[in-house]
């Protein structure tokens, strides 16, 4: 039995690939078709017959009622189905990713005489929590009973890569562009530790995209003109086979041209007669690299967001090592090293870029022990181990507690041996404690897996046999510094903003404690009250533009007495090495516990209507925006915008809430597009105001500056030099929040000076009568100024004060916390 999981599984959009680290190699183990990588295909053309792999991709396009393909976009979405016609079957895509896994296992028995209970299995970097629950959920499916941990698959790619590498010091940078996502993580190699420093991705940025792109801009407008078709779009159920030709075509002369200038396509359509016709299409590699460059802009925009992200530009990067089958495409790789345009940096090709991400995954298996749960009988021993089975050390240290029949464990001992050593390794007799416990250093070979046989022997030198008899140890000269958070996640506040606890970037597993307030009263008599914690995930300040993904609820009845406003709440967030997420909330004052409701289980896809709403918000800011910027010329705003047109957002998410209504892939797409476009044009409105908040604040300081000179005193003037110091960065940053907290502090300022004045009552009241309609009360204020009387001048104001509508607003939108 294996003492590693050594198994590593590549589970693919469009491809999938199982490999297996084992006598100090990798190999990627190939299918029955001779293959390297399956790909991720069902058909089913009866209810006893599931094909798998490349004879399902080959009907995929012409009989797509009993095919399923690119279901990994779809995971984590509880309402999502395929049904397949002619079986009656209708499977979720867990259930449809549950059989390529099946598929792989067996290719795995097929070559090592077992199928494998336990692996590695990868996600994108940009996958949500509900995306990696449900990819859990088809391990389980698929048979696969033991620990299944979760890795991202650009960490994946740089362990292979540094498996295979001899630099000592080097920073590298991941491109992974695949099927259905993409993935950029910089990487760091030092003495002798390989650290993920940061990611940024797009769980819906994929050559799925540039496929239909390839077919909505180019094969189906040339079609409809060919053959004289009416309202041929995808979103009209009655051409679904002639799109699913189209895109199959799209997606073979992608390939074609990674290696041909130019390709002559024949696709056969049906028309509206039924009849079957070809149309007959030439695509190029520029056509090809036109329709593709947006998609280009994006990935290349991500890669540099996660070199900000990492302190680093692009030319402290040694290489970018590519990885998924887009980056074979010679005009991706020409925009790549072109300093200008892409990002100058060396391309680094050595692995296959199909294979790397599954060899990496069983790299990282092969420093994970395989979950051993035995039970001993009443005449066995059992030991439990203690160890690291990878290390860069050749003097590791073994340690254990043996438990079995035996009341005493006086003179019993163990020993540690492996004879096929270099040299030969026998630890001699080491001596159990009065627990059973013992603890030994050995010795074990560089470069190479020693395998030690444990043997107990009791105090007359007798041998017993001990559970598990074996384990095993790698040497090597490279530590993997772990797997790395790719997503934020934290709690949204009372104010609607996003406070995040677990950062992105965090070493997993990790625990997490901070101290909020309750921001309203909860008396036990009043059954509807509550505090509502949102449980967030994302990087956006404001919480509405992150992903929800569960809720923690305090309420009246949990409690034994009631909870006063200001109460203290400690939130726990605790994060797997697969990130999945418990969060629970600690009240001091009533002891109790609270834990948030994770359901993972009910995420849904979104209707056709709401993306409507939404993409019809996005249309209307996008054109608000677009105007303004275009009258007050903001640069920093100005700039975004010229971004977001080169990424081709809003052309991409209108195709994708078109096809929503045939493609529950396509409406997760554009849902997530167009969340992200209004998070982006949050910030390009925030930068849009930065002129008018400079003038502000230059404006405030000024007034206060003139302020101190004839009111104030030395700490005035320290203050107001601090304050200086902060605009000056806040300008400088362009940090929008930043400067309208820094006007509310220089008006506090102001305020706070201009109240030595003699005259400060007067304007105050001049103030006041603006807002406050008291005509009394006014009479009294004129009076008292006529005669001097400042007191009585300020006893009205008071009163006046008091006549304000209170401002109820916050009292309704607290649901949440307050920072302490």
């Amino acid at each position: 039995m294996r003492d590693t999981i050594d198994f590593g599984i590549d589970l693919g959009t469009t491809n999938s690939a199982i490999a297996v680290a084992e006598n100090d190699t990798v190999a990627v183990i190939k299918n029955n078709d001779g293959w390297d990588i399956t790909p991720s295909a069902l058909w089913i053309p009866k209810a006893d017959q599931i094909k798998v792999g490349r004879p399902a991709r080959d009907r995929a396009w012409k009989d797509p009622d009993n095919s399923a393909v690119e279901f990994k976009l779809e995971m984590g979405l509880a309402d999502a189905r395929k049904r397949f016609a002619k079986s009656g079957l209708e499977l979720t895509p867990q259930q449809m990713s549950a059989e390529v896994l099946k598929s792989l296992r067996a290719d795995a028995a097929h070559y090592c005489g077992t199928p494998p209970d336990a692996a590695v299995i990868t996600v994108p970097a940009a996958f949500t929590l509900n995306q990696n629950k449900a990819t859990t959920d088809a391990a389980r499916l698929a048979g696969l009973t033991a620990a299944c941990p979760l890795v991202q698959e650009p960490t994946a790619a740089a362990f292979a890569y540094g498996f295979h590498d001899s630099d000592d010091q080097a920073y590298w940078m991941v491109f992974d562009f695949g099927g259905g996502t993409f993935d950029a993580a910089v990487v760091s190699k030092h003495d002798g530790e390989l650290r993920v420093l940061t990611h940024a991705g797009d769980s819906y940025l994929g050559g799925k995209l540039i496929d239909w792109a390839l077919v909505e801009r180019v094969l189906a407008p040339a079609a409809a003109r060919e053959l004289g078709f009416r309202d041929f779009q995808r979103d009209n159920p009655r051409w679904e086979w002639n799109f699913a030709m189209l895109k199959g075509a799209a997606e073979e002369a992608k390939i074609q041209l990674s290696r041909l200038d130019r390709v002559e396509l024949d696709i056969d359509l049906v028309d509206e007669s039924g009849a079957t016709r070809t149309v007959e299409q030439v695509l190029t590699r520029g056509e090809l690299d036109a329709i593709a460059e947006p998609f280009y802009v994006r990935a290349i925009n991500l890669c540099r967001s996660a070199l900000k992200d990492a302190a680093l530009g692009p030319a402290d990067i040694d290489r970018l090592l590519l990885v998924g089958g887009i980056t074979l495409a010679p005009g991706l790789r020409e925009r790549l090293a072109d300093p200008r345009h892409g990002l100058g940096i060396e391309l680094d090709i050595r692995l296959d870029p199909t294979t790397v991400v599954a060899r990496g995954a069983a790299i990282f298996a092969s420093t994970l022990r395989r979950p051993h749960t035995v039970a001993a009988d009443a005449e066995g021993y059992v030991v439990e181990l203690a160890y690291e089975p990878s290390v860069t050390t050749t003097t590791p240290t073994i340690a254990g507690r043996v438990r079995g029949p035996a009341e005493d464990w006086s003179g019993y001992a163990v020993t540690l041996s492996n004879p096929e050593g270099r040299p030969p390794f026998d630890s001699g007799r080491i001596l159990l404690n009065s627990a059973g416990a013992f603890a030994a250093e050995v010795a074990i070979d560089q470069g190479r897996t020693s395998r030690f046989t444990v043997e107990l022997l009791d105090g007359t030198g007798a041998p017993h046999p001990v559970v598990p008899g074996t384990l095993s140890i790698t040497h090597r000269d490279l530590e993997f510094g772990g797997v790395r958070l790719a997503h934020s996640l934290g709690i949204r506040l009372a104010d609607g903003t996003y406070s995040p606890m677990v950062r992105k970037g965090a070493t997993l597993p990790a625990t997490v404690r901070e101290v909020y307030q309750t921001s309203i009263t909860l008396r036990r008599t009043d059954p509807d009250a509550a505090v509502n914690i949102p449980v967030l995930q994302g990087e956006r300040t404001r919480g509405e533009r992150n992903r929800k993904v569960g809720m923690l609820e305090i309420r009246p009845r949990d409690l034994t007495i009631d909870l006063p406003a200001g109460s203290e709440v400690e939130v726990t967030f605790e994060v797997d090495a697969s990130s999945l997420v418990t969060v629970v909330a600690d009240v001091p004052l009533v002891q109790t516990q609270f834990e948030a409701m994770i359901n993972l289980a009910d995420v849904k896809t979104p209707s056709v209507e709401q993306l409507g709403e939404m993409l019809s918000d996005v249309e209307q800011r996008l054109s608000s925006l677009q105007r303004s910027v275009a009258f007050d010329g903001s640069g920093p705003a100005a700039r975004r915008l010229a971004e977001m047109d080169k990424e081709d957002l809003l052309v991409t998410a209108r195709e994708q809430v078109a096809a929503a209504k045939v493609d529950a892939g396509a409406a997760a797409t554009a849902e997530e597009r167009l969340r992200n476009m209004h998070a982006d044009l949050d910030e390009i409105e925030a930068a849009a105001q930065i002129p008018a908040l400079t003038q502000e604040l230059e404006g405030l300081l000024d007034e206060a500056a003139e302020l101190i000179r004839r009111l104030g005193d030395p700490s005035d003037q320290q203050e107001l030099s601090e304050l200086r110091a902060r605009v000056r960065d806040a300008i400088q940053a362009q940090d929008a929040a930043a400067m309208r907290g820094l006007i509310d502090r220089a008006y506090a300022l102001t305020i706070a000076v201009e109240r030595r004045s003699a005259d400060w009552p007067v304007k105050m009241f001049a103030a006041l009568q603006e807002v406050v309609q008291a005509d009394v009360l006014v009479r009294e204020g004129k009076r008292a100024i006529a005669d001097g009387n400042m007191p009585a001048l300020e006893a009205v104001n008071q009163r006046m004060l008091r006549l304000l509508p209170t401002d109820d607003r916050e009292k309704i939108e607290s649901g949440g916390l307050n920072r302490r």
